[in-house]
């Protein structure tokens, strides 16, 4: 009995000892099961290429204040040149990404979708869709070494200064000045301008700008697109002094309206708007009253560049929507931003700055240079509404 009890504990301990090793073994093997995984994750990870971080640009407009609609042509452009950079390296290897923020056309708005933009640490803001919104902006967005760049914005209050704002757009001088030789070239001695104050900042400077080129009589009639107007008053006011044309300083959709007032009113004379107006909206607003309308602008609508075309192209496939002159100007934008960011050793708004100035442009809609303070230097056209199309009228001399 003694000896079959000893030979069960023998056996206990045996079985005990057998367990014990199992154990320490099994646990070794773990340890090194995940010795392994962790060496073969690290050895995968170097040998896979590294994900290099993106370049940063940020896009801050009009998306649902009044007007948004603009914006979009704006964002979709911008986004199309994002994606082509993209798709062929991106700047030097890094990819491009794009920051979209609405600033509501507002002020609460404009200072929020810009601080987002600086918290992200752009590295330049494209914006805002008006003059008055891109001069609110401006103190904010260039004290934090960020350029500001816009392709909307005519106001000389911006022009002539070294600092880190740039523009695609020509200023209201070059308005003044081209709008002026237009008027000499119709034969028109004397004005009328319909100024929407809601973009003060351009609609004052422009007719400023125009009184120091233009020898004959202006008078102006003003009035704000945010609130409610008489447009048959308005119509009348631009018509008390029988001038021999009218100039609207006003957006597509009151451009239309305006104009088919004064046609109401069997005005015959030549009607005038500018680049503000460019847009499929005033020919379906207007209608046949747009009918030998002109406009002073810098963006041919009979572009027949290969790669404009393509770009038209695939702003329809990709957007459904046809290019209109603010796609085109984000579009030509982004790809000249990118352009001088591969040419930047180090990214930041200095170096940014410094790019810019040192490259001429052959873009999408022409040849564009910057002149020493970051304005635009462009040919500028007489676009004119013929057979319900934007066409070529030939270069303002």
């Amino acid at each position: 009995m003694k000896s079959h009890l000893l030979d069960r504990a023998i056996m206990s301990q045996v079985s005990f000892s057998l367990g014990e090793e199992m154990r320490k073994n099994t646990v070794l093997l773990l340890i090194l099961l995940l010795f392994l995984s962790i060496s073969l994750s690290a050895l995968l990870g170097a040998c896979r290429p590294q994900q290099k971080e993106s370049i940063k640009l940020g896009l801050s407009i009009n998306l649902s204040g009044r007007g948004g609609d603009a914006g979009e042509h704006i964002r979709n452009g911008a986004l199309l040149a994002v994606d082509e950079i993209n798709a062929k390296g991106g700047i030097n290897g890094r990819p491009l990404m794009l920051l979209v923020r609405d600033d509501e056309n507002t002020d609460e708005g404009i200072r929020k979708a810009d601080i987002s933009l600086l918290d992200e640490k752009v590295v330049a803001i494209i914006g805002h869709s008006l003059s008055v919104n891109t001069i609110k902006a401006y103190p904010l967005v260039t004290s934090h070494d960020t350029v500001l760049i816009s392709a909307y914005t005519g106001t000389t209050k911006l022009s002539g200064k070294d600092d880190l704002f740039f523009r695609t757009a020509i200023d209201s001088k070059l308005y003044g000045v081209k709008t002026a030789a237009l008027l000499k070239a119709k034969g028109v001695t004397s004005v009328s301008v319909l100024m929407d104050m809601s973009n003060a900042d351009f609609v004052e400077d422009y007719v400023e700008q125009l009184k120091k080129y233009y020898p004959g009589i202006l008078n102006t009639v003003q009035f704000v697109s945010r609130e409610n107007s008489d447009w048959l008053k308005l119509a009348s006011e631009l018509l008390v002094q029988n001038p021999g044309a009218v100039l609207l300083l006003t957006e597509s959709s009151m451009t239309a309206v305006a104009a088919q007032k004064l046609r109401s009113l069997k005005f015959g004379g030549p009607l005038i708007a500018t680049i503000w107006a460019q847009s499929p909206e005033l020919l379906r607003i207007g209608g046949p009253t747009m009918e030998g309308l002109s406009m002073v602008s810098f963006v041919n609508p009979e572009n027949q560049r290969p790669e404009y075309l393509n770009f038209a192209k695939m702003l329809n496939e990709k957007f459904n929507k046809t290019a209109t002159a603010r796609a085109d100007r984000a579009y030509e934008m982004v790809h000249i931003l990118a352009d001088a960011l591969k040419r930047c050793k180090v990214i930041d708004g200095q170096s940014l700055k410094a790019a810019l100035l040192q490259g001429e442009y052959e873009s999408v809609l022409g040849p564009v240079k910057f002149d020493s303070y970051g304005d635009v230097i462009r040919p500028v056209y007489e676009i004119v509404v013929k057979d319900g199309k934007f066409a070529n009228g030939g270069v303002i001399k």
